[in-house]
C-alpha cells in the first residue's frame, strides 16, 4: 500500500472527501468517525447525544472497509463527552480536536541541524597547511 500511497500523492490525485450524510443511531460496539479521530462506542447513546454528534460532523462508519488510519479517542473522554452538557461539553470537544491535530509549520520550532551531519563535521579532522599545498 505504501507504493500506491506516495503514487498518489505525487500526482496529486487525490481528493478530499465530502462528509457523508448522517445515518441511524450506531449501535454499541460499532465506532464512529470525524476527520482522523475515531470513537468506539462502549456505552449506550442517547438519541439526542447521536443528534449533537451529527451537528459536529461525526459519522458512523463500517470499519471493515475503511483503510483510512485513525487516532483514537479514549473510553475515559468519550464517557465524559456523554456526562456533559452545554458549553462543557463544546469546550472537551474542541480541547480533543486541538490535541489530536498536527502543530501547524509557522508555529513549529526552528529547524535543528541534522545530528549526523553534526557529528560527520565535529569528526572531520582539521585541514593542516601540508595538506593543502
Amino acid at each position: 500500500m505504501g507504493l500506491k500511497n506516495a503514487i498518489r500523492n505525487v500526482l496529486n490525485i487525490r481528493k478530499e472527501r465530502a462528509l457523508a450524510p448522517p445515518g441511524p443511531k450506531p449501535q454499541i460496539g460499532s465506532s464512529i468517525v470525524r476527520e482522523r479521530l475515531r470513537i468506539k462506542l462502549k456505552y449506550h447513546i442517547t438519541d439526542k447525544q447521536w443528534d449533537w454528534f451529527i451537528e459536529r460532523g461525526w459519522r458512523s462508519v463500517d470499519m471493515r472497509t475503511d483503510r483510512r488510519e485513525y487516532k483514537s479517542v479514549p473510553d475515559k473522554v468519550l464517557a465524559k463527552l456523554l456526562d456533559l452538557d452545554g458549553e462543557a461539553r463544546e469546550a472537551l470537544h474542541q480541547r480533543l480536536f486541538r490535541k489530536s491535530s498536527p502543530p501547524k509549520e509557522s508555529a513549529a520550532l526552528p529547524a535543528q541541524a541534522d545530528p549526523a551531519t553534526t557529528i560527520k563535521k565535529s569528526t572531520k579532522a582539521p585541514e593542516t597547511a601540508e595538506e593543502t599545498s
